[in-house]
């Protein structure tokens, strides 16, 4: 059974010049997910897709693999689906002169720089869920929101006419973003980070749920250093 882990790192940013290469304690931002993937020890494979040399740099000494990230994928326009088809697409198909060698993982896991405190052991965890299961394809990081949660004018978890006891109401699930996980079988059926049956690794440390797309983000994550 083998793992291939994929990191898209683009060079660009829009809401924060620089995002990924902005100090975040020590370190600049990019190398915390590449460091606790390592660290997490559950990955036959890492794959880092990136256009920035400072990047390929920090993946050559560490020993982790790269992928020239395409232009049309450093624009925004550009989703974490379509960068995870080329990604898979990169890794499977090796051209070595005229030959094309295969190379298939049996589950493909795709995390974000964006996700610093994502932990090697949560990390290690929903690598051994995902590859021991049969009831779920697929896994994505998660946390539970409690409340009363609407969407589009249209309640979501409660019905206002039959006003629960808020210990009663359900959590709504939010992604956190920094991590997806699938099996091979299920992206080839589906062509998607997520499959028909996933499970949500529920995450409760707030730390660990920061996902870093602002400056506010920066100055939140800044605190926990």
């Amino acid at each position: 059974m083998r793992v291939c882990a994929t990191i898209p790192i683009k060079s660009n940013s829009t809401r924060v010049k620089d995002k990924n290469f902005k100090l975040l304690g020590d370190k600049p931002l990019f190398q915390y997910i590449i460091d606790n993937c390592l660290e997490a020890g559950c990955f036959d494979s890492i794959y880092v897709d990136t256009d920035s040399t400072e990047i390929k740099e920090y993946c050559f000494k560490n020993k982790v693999h790269w992928i020239q990230r395409l232009p049309e994928l450093t624009l925004d326009t550009a989703n974490g689906n379509d960068v995870f088809h080329y990604d898979i697409h990169h890794i499977e198909r090796k051209v070595k002169g005229d030959r094309v060698s295969l190379l298939t993982y049996d589950f493909y896991f795709q995390l974000y720089a964006t996700a610093p405190f994502l932990k090697p052991e949560t990390i290690k965890a929903c690598v051994n869920k995902l590859t021991h299961t049969t009831k779920y394809d697929s896994i994505l990081t998660a946390t539970e929101e409690y409340g009363w949660h609407w969407f589009q004018n249209q309640p979501v978890n409660y019905q206002p006419n039959i006003l629960p006891r808020s210990q009663d109401a359900p959590p709504v699930i939010k992604e956190t973003t920094g991590l997806y996980g699938i099996s091979k079988s299920a992206y080839d059926k589906f062509r998607c980070r997520v499959g028909a049956t996933p499970y949500f690794y529920i995450i409760k440390d707030r730390k660990e749920c920061i996902d870093l797309d602002t400056h506010e983000d920066f100055v939140t994550a800044s605190n926990f250093i």
